[in-house]
């Protein structure tokens, strides 16, 4: 399944830069790792000078810390020669580091003319950093900070994933199966959060959930 998401992710990207947009990609953590790792394995070799990669979310503390998304993401081979990356952790405080994430997704979502974003769905309904009941979900800007029980977490919000052009799930583990279920109805966005990306224009789901790969779009 890791194979097929990132083979699929990495066809998009390239129809899209091929076509003579320039991209913006979300890369996720968590799971979804192991699949942005394998992306950047089959794009490497492309010419990628129209593509900008960030974070959906990230893990507050000193760059390249040991829970970062995007240090992990590096750690497993992630690279992408030629395209503009743009990590999360400045080495700031956390509001500067927050404010200066906010100005860079209204820079590139504003510059770039395809947004792409790769995503997990936790089994309590979350997406990207954004947490059930969570400030996150219906902040007014681009990027919220707030401390969770396990980590300090700066994450896109709501707001952002609507602008967003395109958006791949990557969910697997039977823990998932009910909150899976529930995305294809509506559901309070405050209590499952991933209902946001239902809004995506092209929502595409690759996931174990009763042995299929599902489409929304």
């Amino acid at each position: 399944m890791q194979d097929d998401t990132a083979k699929f992710i990495a066809n998009s990207i390239l129809n899209q830069l091929s076509s003579g947009k320039s991209v913006l990609f979300f890369v996720t953590g968590g799971s979804g790792i192991e699949v942005g790792v394998k992306v950047s394995k089959i794009l490497e070799k492309e010419s990628l000078e129209n593509l900008t990669v960030t974070l959906t979310d990230e893990r507050y503390g000193p760059v390249g810390h040991k829970d970062s998304n995007w240090q992990q993401l590096l750690d497993k081979g992630f690279d992408l020669p030629g395209a503009k990356l743009v990590p999360v952790l400045t080495g700031d405080d956390t509001k500067t580091t927050t404010q200066k994430f906010n100005q860079a997704l209204n820079r590139e979502l504003t510059k770039d003319s395809y947004k792409i974003g790769l995503f997990g769905i936790g089994a309590d309904g979350h997406t990207a950093g954004i947490l059930p009941g969570s400030g996150a979900v219906n902040s007014p800007d681009l990027a919220y900070n707030y401390q969770t029980p396990q980590f300090e977490r700066i994450t896109i919000t709501p707001r952002a994933i609507m602008e967003l052009d395109q958006a791949i799930v990557y969910a697997k583990g039977k823990e998932k199966w009910k909150t899976l279920g529930e995305l294809q109805t509506d559901q309070d966005i405050n209590i499952q959060p991933a209902q946001i990306l239902k809004t995506v224009p092209l929502l595409t789901m690759f996931t174990d959930y009763k042995n299929n790969q599902n489409n929304l779009e």
